[in-house]
């Protein structure tokens, strides 16, 4: 299997790291930890490892996947989905905490609410740039 991916595809990669990165960021300011580089690598690696999974069984950064607001939207429910409990898991199983519902709801919804956050105005934005594209023409 071939991984390709465009150039918006790049800009979707590296707007989910950034998100990834703000989520576990701001985590770590919410519980009094402290920011470390080691200790951001520590919470973020699994769920990395998660969506690297997930980003290759979905194909989330091909241009399929982000052809319209609808497919971004959905391609980023799935993906999610499918990361988040591997992520969880990975976690569980390389900090020897277990996993908790609350833990796991706020991971889940607030995760997917940065991803979101920006994705959204990134569909936005490519969908008004093909409709001026195609009003131009």
């Amino acid at each position: 299997m071939r991984l390709r991916i465009s150039p918006a595809g790049y800009v979707l990669l590296t707007g989910d790291l950034v998100a990834f990165l703000l989520f576990v960021y701001y985590g770590k300011l919410a519980h009094h930890l402290p920011v470390t580089f080691s200790g951001m690598l520590e919470t973020l690696a699994p769920f990395l490892i998660g969506w690297l999974i997930a980003m290759l069984l979905f194909r989330s950064y091909s241009p399929r996947a982000y052809v319209s607001a609808g497919r971004l939207l959905l391609s980023t429910l799935l993906t999610w989905t499918v990361a988040a409990p591997i992520g969880l898991v990975l976690r569980s199983w390389w900090t020897g905490v277990p996993i908790t519902l609350l833990f796991t709801a706020v991971t889940y919804f607030i995760t997917l609410a940065f991803l979101l956050g920006w994705r959204i105005p990134f569909a936005i934005v490519r969908a008004l740039k093909k409709r001026s594209s195609h009003t131009a023409l």
